[in-house]
């Protein structure tokens, strides 16, 4: 357990064993600012914060002296946000008055890849496009700041996930285009893929073309292909994305993973979550075959892409009725599906 003095933290030995433990190494000390019961960053589970905690957290948690500590306080304040998801744009404000002052990179790694997930599934969709103008500012301004290329490329990842304004696609589709350079940056066939995917998803204009473009801009034969799979799953006409989520139910349309997985996320991303909701019972219907007939691990992969950007209740309730109408469904199944439904859930709730 650390405990924290503002120009200091300690931690201090615990064993629990039982429902309350006394930590007596701390018997005697000043009461101290903040309580991190993970501050070593080992444990695992959700660690709840004192609402001390959470107030100087909010305030001051970029003061935090330790780097490791700093890091753990990160990632048990998003645990604690998943449990109370209106602070939701709280964590962004941190976030974003944090990020500038971090120093170290894995940090900024770290709380740059919650800001997509606290974006997409905190927020309800008017606080999103509120938000965004600010948000896209800090990460531009992020990306031209950034000391290293691996910084800047995860700012850069962080705001190609995110971007919804005009300008700010605008300037993205200018890169993807290799019209506009980013100092310290190069982007492999990989990335502009994927930055293309991200545009036809937003439905940008002429996006059909910016698919064609990439398709036939790709090179290497494998990712072509895999691009082609994906494509219909980014088409702005809901009876050709239902094809797409359709033609998984052949065992042949499902043997590369990997390209199932890419498609299945974009079926159900974020910005298509009212219409993906009719994927969710099928998705979740197909899985003992996919056990059946896959690799060990792509039952998981597949609930966590079908499920991933759902946030409505309708969505927990139809993982709900799945649940409750197959009591006999093997155990294995039962963890896959509740712990890749578990953001759901709690966002939800």
């Amino acid at each position: 357990m650390t405990v924290g003095y503002g120009d200091r933290a300690e931690s201090l030995p615990v064993s629990v064993h039982g429902a309350v433990t006394n930590v007596s190494a701390a018997r005697g000390k000043k009461r101290p600012l903040y309580v991190l019961p993970n501050g070593d960053g080992l444990g695992y589970g959700i660690f709840v914060l004192d609402d001390d905690t959470r107030r100087y957290l909010a305030a001051h948690i970029e003061d935090i002296p330790d780097a490791l500590s700093r890091g753990s306080a990160w990632v048990d304040l998003w645990e604690n946000v998943l449990d109370a998801p209106r602070t939701g744009s709280e964590f962004l404000n941190l976030a974003a008055r944090a990020l500038p002052k971090e120093r170290d990179e894995q940090n900024t790694q770290l709380i740059l890849s919650y800001v997509p997930r606290a974006f997409w599934l905190l927020l309800p969709p008017k606080d999103r496009i509120a938000r965004a103008p600010a948000l896209e500012a800090t990460l531009r301004e992020g990306i031209a700041q950034a000391r290293t290329a691996s910084q800047r490329s995860a700012w850069f990842n962080t705001f190609r996930d995110v971007v919804l304004t005009a300008d700010g696609l605008a300037w993205l589709e200018r890169v993807w285009r290799r019209q506009q350079k980013i100092d310290g940056l190069t982007f492999a066939e990989t990335d502009e893929i994927t930055m293309a995917l991200e545009l036809a998803v937003r439905e940008v204009p002429g996006w059909q073309q910016i698919l064609a473009t990439q398709r036939d801009r790709t090179q290497n034969p494998d990712r072509k292909s895999e691009f082609e799979f994906v494509m219909p799953a980014l088409s702005a006409d809901s009876a050709v994305r239902e094809q797409a989520f359709e033609r998984f139910r052949k065992i042949e349309n499902r043997h590369r993973e990997p390209w199932v997985r890419e498609s299945l996320h974009y079926l159900n991303h974020p910005l298509r979550e009212e219409h993906a909701l009719r994927f969710v019972t099928p998705s979740l219907e197909l899985l003992p075959e996919i056990q059946r007939t896959s690799d060990i691990f792509f039952p998981q992969i597949w609930t966590v892409a079908a499920l991933e950007g759902h946030r409505s209740p309708a969505a927990a309730q139809a993982v709900r009725d799945f649940l409750a109408r197959h009591p006999g469904l093997p155990e294995r199944l039962r963890w896959t599906v509740l712990s890749s439904a578990d953001n759901l859930f709690r966002v939800a709730r």
